[in-house]
């Protein structure tokens, strides 16, 4: 059996049999056997990939063949994912298999058997036959198998189709009758896709390279008498007789030769031939890339003639200084050998360490990931102090040490250490930094890590591992440290960083430099390291830089903000619950939101593997009637996006099906393309939900969690999981409410609650017993439900400024408690992980267990109030069992908040936003710089939005004069409310003695009389411990406007 990587088209065989499955259907008198007894796992013809992304690093497999469309699939895995524990109790398998009409091989000597294929499979319970077994028969009973799955490792992801080459000739050969069978056999999932099947006679004269015999691809010891094997085998119908050369070219300049005497001992056919080179020195470099070729003048393929291979050391470490370039005032060189490495300047607080372990600069993600390089002009002033270069601009110090060479930030004054490497770079086959890590740091971002924020004393893939707990769904090659600095990679290889190295480091340079202390290891997986950092020194400011580069987050419609529904509603068999067809989710879902006075903005009708939708246009019109945007579970690419949103009228892309590429760069533009597309053929804003997020993705899309079972544990991991992900600005991170799988009525609800203080949340159903609309449950669920989706609906004009703020900075709405409070010790580790900041003013401590009593919650400096009550809490304090009954989460809020609230309504638009209710805290000097603009299209861009500053002064922690200026509103945009009304909602525990509103008294009236809409003012006392409410009369937006409460 002989397998190459795709890479070049092999050249044409005397082909004589060949099945493209071009005709889109299974062809005649081929058969297809379903073995399975519980559920229907059979092969198909489709033109599609495997549906599904579970713990992919890409958003769907890749395609089957290089020639693409139609072609023969096998996907258990979509069935057999929540059945694999009672199958194999059962000893049951998924197992099937395709098998061809007879072929007649009569008159072949020699018969080929080729083919592309696609796969992944897992090692779950496996069989004792387990594996992709192609079989050859001349009786249809009797079979000669092959195991295709060439020893790759379970849950390998092949980026490219694999040609597959076997020479049947033993059962094939002159045969009149041979049937061939495809087989997947005692494997759980995930999925096998064959393609462009051929059968062919070989070339008389045809040598094949297959491997290199003398090295591993990494973990070498490379040594000055290295001798390079590699394997050829005959793969032509003739024996070799006759002398070749083989050749190995070295990136190093070195090319050796190595004769074949075949003349003295022939090559027969099939048989495999080990070809050994001259000695040579592989010391001086710690990777090379080889290529062997067969020089053999009578061979009639040359496709297989060359073999390239990397080769890479266990580990090297850059070294000793041996030359240095300015290459110009921002950019400099430093030399090592053949390594060399750039220092490059973009801003006075933005360098970049680029490394190039053979000499020559790569940069594989190009511009993906990068959209700025930002470059400011920096100005850079170099010394020579000996033992290191010195590089200073008015932020900070970079030193560059030269016996070996290492790198390190100071403080501007060359005082404190920022950063500094605890030893060279290291590379090989991955390339590893490692830090000096003070007891006192902390670690923030890695990208979304299910159930982490803070990394200190813990370890973060950055790839994706899975959607459970300490799992990585969405990761980011980013990390921010308390110490000042942030560092991006800037790459789409797969990385682990472990930050909690524990030994203690003595080492003596050279250079004189002794280091004591624990480290970091930050590597990636490529032979390369090419990094940006960032000096703060807030985590604020890391985020700005950070998305200075890598972009900053999108910005939302509003509607984006409010309740999401997702659902099959088109194929019955796709375990929706219904039989209908897509217009059924208007009476089936959006006349129950109607019917059940529920708040609503999005659904996705076809969410779902194949589920597809019809009467797309006529859905789209009477969703958006009921308040719904729609938006389309996109499994056939990009291509139909012109359709369905210019002429369709959709408005949101979910990713997952038919996205094909390799790895990471393919999810980004994958996101790219759907974004994009949404806005080329609409003005309105571009909005993905995305399966695998990186570096970059919170340009376009929302990042979600994954496909998760729901309960207690659920509801408790995902905070630091949204938290931990807006600490790498993925603003818009979330997580389907109550999960797909498991479930019940009380952990919907929870996990409802503290979502709502999130940017962005939907549902799912059709995956567990239950579906997941709010008012599934009944009463009381219901109607706690409704409750905190008017709260989110109502608090739209308070989150939707944080989602510019962060549109603008890259600093989230959903923050982790140390975002906000970095000074505060307590704040920085896990210790307040299960608790986090909506904006700058709400703190929200969810319910994530039965009880109905929350612990553990923490107060920072200030006074809080619990936004239920009114109760006011010292900062500086724990509080233990807090009483949250079913309809109470715990929300506090901060001293001095301003809350700007819209009116209650269902779905954005479905009333004026001309009332404007300022829920107010006061406490000393305050403001709030509301942002608004049309709320849908992208006219902001054109500078179409207006800010509007709310300031509020009082004494701080003392009854006196509250004074509430509007200021007129700064900027303009279609729609802008030229005059308000402003219904003031102030905190007081005593009342005024009197209310003016542009320097006119306002007169005390009856509450009756101030919710029927007259100008007025009351006091409430039992209302949360003292309320002042104020109504003004409708007051011009151009104007500034001030409001007094006297006491």
């Amino acid at each position: 059996m002989f397998l190459t990587g795709c890479v070049s088209s092999l050249s044409a065989q005397q082909s004589f049999w060949k099945e493209d499955f071009s005709a889109g259907k299974l062809p005649d008198g081929w058969m297809i056997v379903d073995s399975t007894k519980s559920a229907k796992c059979e092969w198909i013809v489709t033109d599609q990939p495997y549906p599904g992304s579970f713990q992919f690093e890409q958003q769907a497999p890749p395609i089957a063949s290089t020639s693409r469309g139609y072609h023969m699939q096998f996907r258990p895995g979509v069935v057999t994912g929540e059945e694999i524990t009672k199958w194999n109790q059962r000893e049951e398998y998924p197992n099937g298999y395709f098998q061809t009409s007879a072929i007649d091989c009569a008159g072949k000597n020699d018969v080929v058997l080729k083919f592309q294929h696609l796969f992944r499979w897992n090692n779950w319970f496996t069989g004792k036959r387990a594996g992709l077994w192609v079989g050859v028969s001349n009786d249809g009973v009797n079979w000669k198998e092959y195991n295709v799955m060439d020893k790759i490792p379970a849950a390998t992801q092949l980026h490219a189709p694999v040609n597959e080459e076997i020479n049947i000739s033993e059962v094939a050969a002159n045969q009149k009758t041979v049937y061939l069978r495809f087989f997947w056999r005692d494997i759980f999932s995930w999925y096998w896709m064959v393609d462009d099947i051929e059968l062919t006679e070989p070339f008389a004269h045809d040598l094949a390279l297959e491997k290199v015999t003398s090295h591993q691809e990494t973990g070498n010891t490379f040594t000055k008498e290295d001798v390079l094997k590699v394997k050829l085998k005959n793969v032509g119908s003739q024996p070799v007789d006759e002398d070749f050369t083989v050749t190995a070219s070295l990136n190093n300049g070195q090319k050796l030769t190595a004769t074949v005497t075949a003349s003295g001992h022939p090559i027969a056919k099939q048989e495999e031939y080990e070809v050994a080179f001259p000695a040579t020195d592989l010391t001086q470099m710690g990777s090379y890339k080889i290529e062997f070729a067969i020089q053999y003048p009578k061979d009639e393929r040359s496709s297989n003639n060359i073999l390239k291979a990397n080769l890479f050391a266990a580990r090297m470490n850059l070294g000793k200084l041996t030359k240095f370039n300015k290459i110009s005032n921002t950019e400099y060189e430093f030399v090592s050998g053949y390594a060399k490495v750039k220092l490059m300047f973009y801003r006075d607080d933005i360098f970049r360490i680029w490394l190039a372990p053979d000499g020559e600069y790569t940069n594989p993600a190009a511009n993906s990931i990068v959209v700025d390089y930002g470059v400011k002009n920096p100005r850079v002033s170099m010394a020579d102090n000996g033992s290191y270069y010195k590089f200073t601009t008015s932020q900070c110090v970079v030193r560059v040490y030269k016996n070996p060479i290492r790198f390190a930030m100071y403080d501007k004054n060359n005082r404190a250490v920022i950063y500094e490497e605890a030893e060279p770079l290291a590379f090989g086959l991955k390339t590893t930094q490692t830090m000096r890590r003070s007891g006192d740091e902390d670690f923030y971002g890695c990208g979304m890590q299910q159930g982490n924020f803070s990394y200190a004393g813990k370890e973060a893939d950055i790839e994706v591992t899975g959607w459970d707990e300490d799992q990585s769904s969405n990761p980011a090659p980013f990390y921010m440290s308390t110490k000042g600095y942030g560092v991006f990679r800037n790459t789409f290889a797969p990385g682990h960083y472990a930050f909690n190295g524990t030994e203690m480091l003595d080492k003596n340079y050279d250079d004189g430099f002794k280091l004591m202390g624990f480290t970091s290891q930050l590597t990636h997986n490529e032979n390369r390291f090419d990094a940006f950092y960032f000096y703060g020194p807030s985590l604020k400011d890391l985020l700005n830089d950070y998305t200075d580069i890598t972009g900053k987050p999108f910005m939302p419609a509003m509607w984006m903000l409010t309740m999401g529904d997702a659902d099959c509603y088109n194929k019955g068999e796709q375990r929706t619950g219904w039989p209908q067809s897509t217009p059924d989710v208007i009476s089936q879902v959006a006349d129950k939101y109607v019917e059940y006075d529920m708040p609503r903005g999005w659904i996705l009708p076809n969410d779902g593997y194949g589920c597809g939708y019809v009467k797309l246009d006529s859905v789209v019109t009477e969703l958006g009637k009921r308040g719904f945007h729609t938006g389309l579970w996109t499994e056939n690419g990009v291509d139909k996006i012109a359709y369905e949103v210019g002429k369709c009228g959709t408005r949101l892309c979910k990713l997952d099906v038919a996205w094909v590429g390799e790895g990471y760069e393919f999810a980004l533009n994958g996101c790219k393309s759907a974004f994009e597309g949404i806005e080329s053929n609409t003005n309105e804003r571009g909005f993905v939900w995305a399966v695998c997020g990186w570096a970059g993705t919170q340009r376009y899309s929302t990042v979600w969690s994954g496909d998760q079972v729901s309960n207690w544990d659920y509801i408790r991991y995902h905070i630091p999981t949204i938290t931990g992900a807006g600490l790498s600005a993925m603003n818009a991170a979330t997580s389907d409410v109550d999960g797909i799988f498991g479930g019940s009525p009380k952990t919907y609800t929870r996990d409802l609650q503290w979502k709502v203080f999130t940017p962005i949340f939907m549902t799912m159903s059709g995956w567990a017993d239950a579906d997941r609309q709010p008012w599934v449950y009944g009463h009381p669920y219901t109607d706690i439900n409704r409750k905190f989706l008017k709260l989110k609906m109502r608090l739209n004009p308070y989150a939707y400024t944080y989602c510019h703020e962060a549109h603008m900075t890259g600093v989230p709405m959903a923050r982790a408690m140390v975002l906000e409070f970095p000074d505060d010790v307590v704040t920085r580790d896990t210790t307040t992980q299960y608790q986090f900041m909506s904006g700058e003013w709400m703190m929200v401590a969810p319910v994530y267990t039965r009880k109905n009593v929350r612990d553990s919650i923490y107060f920072p400096a200030g006074e809080w109030y619990d936004y239920w009550t009114g109760k006011k809490y010292e900062g500086g304090k724990w509080l233990d069992k807090y009483e949250a009954k079913l309809d109470i989460c715990p929300v506090f809020i901060r001293q001095g908040a301003i809350i700007p609230m819209y009116p209650d309504m269902n779905y954005v638009g479905e009333k004026p936003a001309d009332v404007l209710t300022l829920d107010l805290y006061p406490y000393g000097n305050t403001s709030f710089n509301l942002y608004e603009d049309d709320g849908l299209t992208r006219d902001y861009k054109k500078g179409e939005f207006a800010r509007t500053l709310i300031s509020v002064s009082s004494p701080k922690g003392e009854k006196g004069t509250i004074t509430v200026d509007i200021a007129k509103a700064k900027g303009d945009y279609k729609g802008r409310y030229q005059e308000r009304t402003y219904l003031l909602d102030v905190r007081s525990e005593s009342s005024p003695s009197n209310v003016t509103v542009a320097e006119k008294p306002l007169s005390a009236i009856s509450p009756e009389a101030f919710n029927a809409g007259q100008e007025g003012w009351y006091f409430d006392a039992s209302d949360r411990m003292g309320r002042v409410k104020v109504r003004t009369n409708r007051l011009s937006t151009n104007q500034d406007q001030k409001i007094v409460i006297g006491f």
